[in-house]
């Protein structure tokens, strides 16, 4: 999973989305050439969404990993283990989920916002640590600043990432493995009625800029 989204070099998320426009990124994403993305499970009938997500993804034979965000609690890691996730990405870090996830061979990110938390996160296990919310604590100076003593931090920003050429190129040059975003890349006017051609080129549009800024 690490070497996924190192190459990628984004990890882009939807949330509370039906299972018809759910249906329409997991297509375009796989055409576009996005090998992982994050659906955030916020909404009221996101195991439902999830589950439906699964369902197309299998039958349509699409080389496309899910990472599951939003995750609080031990329960709800399992429950979308269970039903096909690839990956579980949390806003904090919690032994009780980074433990389920190494018993059962589930990759684990979980969010910090500290040096400490991060090393912690570390200590856990994880291998890649969400810098959240990373605008707001200091952006690419705060990444830069952290990683001087530990070079070897895997960090992924997400909040305040946008797909600004100047934004996305202080991120990479702070030394992150990889940026995640979700507002800036579909926004909720987009995801009201969001077509098939929208979501294609937004995703080609993406891959485009990350690998502009990131050479």
């Amino acid at each position: 999973m690490y070497s996924i989204l190192k190459t990628q070099g984004v990890l882009p998320l939807v949330t509370q989305i039906n299972i018809e426009t759910a249906q329409i990124v997991l297509q375009s994403a796989a055409d576009a050439g996005i090998k992982i993305i994050e659906f955030a499970a916020r909404a009221t009938d996101a195991k439902e969404v999830f589950s439906q997500m699964i369902h197309f993804k299998k039958a349509n034979n699409l080389e496309v990993k899910i990472a599951v965000g939003s995750i609080l609690s031990v329960q709800d890691a399992e429950t979308f283990h269970q039903l096909g996730a690839d990956c579980i990405v949390c806003p904090h870090t919690d032994p009780e989920i980074g433990n389920y996830c190494f018993k059962n061979n589930i990759y684990w990110i979980p969010g910090a916002a500290t040096l400490n938390e991060i090393l912690h996160a570390n200590k856990l296990g994880a291998e890649i640590v969400k810098l959240f919310p990373a605008d707001k604590i200091g952006g690419p100076g705060y990444v830069k600043a952290i990683r001087a003593p530990f070079p070897n931090l895997k960090i992924m920003p997400t909040g305040g990432v946008t797909l600004e050429e100047s934004n996305l190129k202080s991120w990479f040059k702070s030394g992150v493995v990889c940026v995640g975003i979700g507002s800036n890349l579909f926004t909720k006017e987009m995801m009201l009625d969001l077509s098939y051609e929208q979501s294609l080129k937004a995703f080609q549009n993406l891959i485009e800029v990350v690998k502009k800024t990131r050479n």
